[in-house]
């Protein structure tokens, strides 16, 4: 999913935890380019199929809106915290540290802009690492 301005978070007006903190509140809907994409991946695999000597056992839903999943369905939602260039566009600096808070460090999906159709796990396990290791660099520093 690439980012979108019907796709945000931000503070619920009505929700809130036990200690009265608001929660946050989840809001987003698929593009026109998602769903387009679903319903390209659909027709795409029946052909390889079929040049393949293959039989599809069912046919491509040309509607992309029925053949795309749910959101949260495959849950590897990533986005909130975006790194950036610049504190007005983003929450965290290119070491995923927050620009507000000089101590906080994100070491999780957050930081992503977008992502693409496939398990972000190992990127999420490298930008983690590096910034591990920024941490540890910046706290030698006495930064921290």
């Amino acid at each position: 999913m690439i980012p979108n301005e019907d796709s945000y978070c931000g503070l619920d007006p009505k929700v809130v935890d036990k200690w009265g903190i608001p929660v946050l509140k989840f809001t987003w809907k698929w593009s026109q380019h998602e769903i387009r994409q679903a319903a390209h991946m659909q027709r795409t695999f029946a052909d390889w199929i079929e040049a393949m000597g293959g039989k599809n056992a069912k046919q491509p839903n040309p509607d992309g809106t029925k053949a795309i999943s749910a959101g949260g369905f495959v849950i590897h939602e990533v986005g909130g915290t975006i790194m950036g260039s610049s504190a007005s566009t983003s929450v965290t600096n290119s070491w995923a540290q927050s620009w507000d808070v000089k101590n906080v460090f994100v070491a999780d999906g957050g930081v992503f802009a977008s992502n693409a159709d496939k398990n972000p796990t190992l990127t999420i396990m490298a930008l983690a690492w590096r910034t591990a290791d920024r941490i540890l660099d910046e706290m030698r520093r006495g930064n921290l």
